[in-house]
């Protein structure tokens, strides 16, 4: 089989491999998805050794590997008892999972010397990419309590990134003073202005907000320009409350605020790029990355769509880790993207995980 992206020497480095993915990301260099996904795959199958001993113990043929929905992914459990690291690098920095109470080991994605800033780089691509704008042209607010504080939360990391990048005073993060949030939303509302608003919320702390003491009036709810604020909804309810389907958290939104724009993220500790729903309920990833819904009895055979499985991630950003990543999420491919119906049975409670009607 002949390739157009040129595979890797096993010793190439990974600030080499990370230049060649990221001139492709960029339009500047040649290949395909499949082309690419190949030879970073023979690259970390050589140059992780986590990785080479999961596809040893799956009895995977590397050589004969020409197809990237044989690719074995890696489970992500293997990110809580090992670090899974491509290449020879010191470690610079951490993104640990959020966790739930009780929970001794948490996820552990480890980064080299550059990764943080290649994460932030990520995060604005995949953001540009699929909403079809720039980081810069949005103010940004997080309602993000339990992130705020946190140098190892990936959420925070890529929220602060977009809050530093659009260059606005104003934008900036909250924990869970909703008087002062309020005080911001006015005071945005009161001027005039072409940008769009993201407000980026944890699904529990926006319920909070919305159905607590301090949430919008009804007049405020209903005399003020909410469709130009776009809030993004992720995290789910990390456990403080039965997983309800994002259909009926959705509607207690709209119950408060019934013109704001209501989308969704999906992202992992153990993964660089994120999904987005703009309609709420589809999610799509950018190009670099290729989802597949899995038979959970057969971790190579892929549903058909509309039938719900296991689902796994190609995400070529992860050149330092494995990008071949076996989730613990149910999911179902749909015409317009991907919907997530929550965690895998007999799976630990994450907190990326929010059900929908499946």
């Amino acid at each position: 089989m002949s390739h157009a992206f040129n595979d890797w020497n096993t010793d190439a480095e990974l600030g080499e491999v990370r230049a060649d993915v990221g001139a492709w990301m960029a339009g500047t260099k040649e290949g395909t998805f499949e082309e690419v996904a190949l030879a970073l795959f023979r690259w970390q199958a050589s140059n992780n050794q986590v990785y080479r001993l999961f596809l040893e113990a799956m009895g995977t043929d590397v050589g004969g590997i020409e197809r990237v929905d044989d690719i074995p992914c890696l489970p992500v459990e293997m990110f809580k008892h090992h670090r899974v690291q491509s290449g020879e690098w010191t470690a610079h920095h951490a993104f640990k999972s959020s966790g739930t109470t009780g929970q001794r080991q948490r996820s552990t994605h480890w980064l080299d010397p550059e990764g943080l800033t290649w994460y932030r780089d990520v995060a604005s691509r995949a953001w540009s990419q699929i909403w079809g704008s720039e980081v810069k042209d949005h103010q940004w607010l997080g309602l993000l309590p339990g992130y705020v504080g946190r140098e190892d939360a990936s959420l925070l990391t890529m929220v602060h990134g977009f809050c530093d990048a659009s260059g606005h005073a104003t934008s900036r993060m909250f924990m869970d003073d909703h008087v002062a949030l309020n005080r911001q939303l006015l005071a945005w509302f009161s001027t005039t202005h072409s940008l769009t608003l993201v407000l980026f919320g944890v699904t529990w702390a926006i319920l909070d907000w919305l159905e607590g003491p301090d949430a919008p009036d009804h007049d405020w709810s209903q005399s003020l320009r909410w469709k130009e604020v776009i809030l993004v909804e992720t995290g789910g309810m990390k456990g403080r409350d039965e997983e309800p389907i994002r259909e009926e958290v959705h509607a207690r939104i709209r119950k408060a605020l019934p013109w704001i724009r209501i989308s969704s993220e999906y992202g992992m500790t153990e993964m660089l790029s994120q999904a987005y729903a703009l309609d709420g309920q589809q999610h799509v990833f950018p190009f670099w990355s290729h989802a597949m819904v899995r038979d959970p009895r057969d971790p190579l055979a892929s549903q058909p769509a509309g039938r719900s499985g296991r689902l796994d991630v190609v995400d070529l950003a992860n050149v330092h880790s494995c990008a071949f990543l076996a989730t613990s999420d149910l999911a179902r491919k749909c015409d317009a993207g991907l919907a997530l119906l929550g965690r895998c049975d007999n799976a630990e409670a994450r907190g990326c995980s929010l059900l929908t009607l499946g």
